[in-house]
């Protein structure tokens, strides 16, 4: 016979997964539920051959070509297609799993895919699909007020077909440019400005300009920008003060925080590369986004989180009170979102979703069994968290929320059937302003809340 907590776990993800497919059919599916985690969305190319051996092969990764694209029974649409600068993968027969970029307007003005204009489809091919994956979802939990406190972007997995040849499990990631800004109601034309940081000490003007950001301007010495002979980098004691009027600090160290948490040798902390920020005319201050996961959980579990490996942790951490922000977050992320049970619990989740279709995909990167894969990803994240605990300057001890993120629907100090059902009837009204039913404190009220507190509910009885 098994043992009772076995049939419990079973029992738990049996419910979950029937939940989500009862919702997925009732959702509106724009953005952003069309990046649910919890969904394992099926998406489709048509390309020529000759089309698909020219992108295929193409090293500038400007080529554009046509194809048609639809996800399950939806009409085709025409779009374009290119390749992006991650390696192919090929160990497997069928087509090369190779990164892409979807642009859905490109030779349709104005056409849009569930609120959406462009698609960035990620082969996993530095770890695998899975540890990056999770590595996007960090960010997801952590745009709550325990991070960011704003959408700091989503992901989700997909199965790609080509021309009817299963091709793989990819990262539908979602791609920042002005439809991003737009969805989140940041963008003001003539007053937003988008760059991109793909290498150390650049930035791409992606969006608005001409002319740059007066920010960007009044930022032009490190870490932010190579520092010229009249534009010298402030003494650490007036630093902090100078960037809190410009920057969004709780975000930006949110960012470095996350990327450090998941061990990124590629990133903003290791690297000083491979994020976005939004700049405003206005009085907003500039916001920080995530991009480029690939090396999630590449490194070891005991790295050091004070790192100074990049101009932006050896200058901004070595500031007093900078320093002490970033520890309080690490602390506050680890406590709540990033915690040992949150994080296993969407493991948990997960894992019965993608196991098949990772089982028959040639190139996951996956070396040993899809299950042992998924006991890999739990031992590194409970050891890495433990690393972190230790390191963090001035650690406090974890408590309840007693209050948003708690799931304590009505407010009886227990949590029950009843909290489950008035945050099914929540989450089902389309409200998201409701922090109590923000299990996962993403920001979001949504099926991933429901699922959480349905795990919590059951483990406590």
């Amino acid at each position: 016979m098994k043992p009772r907590h076995f049939i419990l776990r079973n029992t738990i993800i049996n419910i979950c997964i029937l939940f989500i497919v009862l919702t997925t059919k009732i959702y509106t599916q724009e953005w952003p539920e069309i990046y649910n985690p919890l969904v394992l969305r099926t998406l489709h190319l048509e390309i020529s051959t000759q089309d698909w051996s020219i992108i295929q092969n193409d090293e500038t990764f400007d080529i554009e070509v046509p194809a048609m694209f639809w996800m399950n029974d939806d009409d085709p649409i025409q779009i374009s297609v290119r390749r992006k600068s991650a390696d192919p993968l090929n160990s497997g027969s069928g087509y090369t799993k190779i990164s892409l970029k979807l642009d859905i307007n490109e030779f349709v003005t104005g056409q849009e895919w569930y609120g959406l204009k462009k698609l960035s489809l990620e082969n996993g091919d530095d770890q695998d699909v899975v540890s990056e994956g999770l590595g996007w979802y960090f960010h997801r939990v952590a745009s709550g007020p325990d991070g960011y406190a704003y959408n700091s972007g989503l992901a989700s997995w997909v199965r790609l077909i080509i021309n009817d040849v299963y091709t793989g499990v990819y990262l539908s990631v979602e791609q920042r440019d002005k439809k991003f800004l737009e969805n989140r109601g940041l963008y003001i034309e003539d007053d937003t400005w988008l760059y991109k940081v793909s290498d150390i000490g650049s930035a791409d003007l992606k969006v608005g300009g001409p002319e740059n950001s007066p920010t960007y301007n009044l930022l032009c010495f490190q870490p932010f920008l190579t520092q010229g002979e009249e534009c010298v980098t402030p003494s650490i004691e007036i630093l902090n003060e100078e960037l809190s009027e410009l920057i969004n600090m709780r975000g930006l160290l949110t960012l470095g925080a996350i990327t450090t948490f998941s061990s990124n040798p590629d990133a903003i902390f290791s690297h000083g590369k491979n994020f976005y920020y939004a700049d405003f005319l206005s009085d907003m201050k500039r916001l920080h986004f995530p991009w480029d996961l690939d090396s999630d959980m590449g490194g070891g579990v005991s790295g050091n989180i004070y790192q100074s490996s990049s101009e932006y942790s050896s200058i901004l951490l070595e500031t007093p009170d900078i320093r002490t922000f970033y520890s309080q977050i690490m602390n506050d992320l680890i406590c709540g979102p990033l915690s040992v049970e949150s994080l296993f619990t969407f493991l948990d989740l997960i894992e019965p979703i993608l196991s098949e279709a990772l089982y028959n995909d040639p190139n996951n990167q996956i070396e040993d069994s899809i299950e042992e894969h998924f006991e890999n990803r739990r031992q590194w994240l409970a050891d890495r968290i433990e690393s972190v605990r230790n390191q963090i300057e001035g650690y406090v001890e974890c408590e309840m929320n007693s209050y948003c993120g708690s799931g304590d629907m009505n407010a009886d100090g227990i949590l029950d059937i009843l909290d489950i059902v008035n945050l099914v009837n929540t989450v089902m009204s389309g409200s998201n302003n409701e922090c109590i039913g923000d299990i996962n404190e993403d920001g979001l009220l949504n099926v991933l809340d429901v699922i959480i507190l349905v795990s919590i509910v059951m483990n406590e009885n």
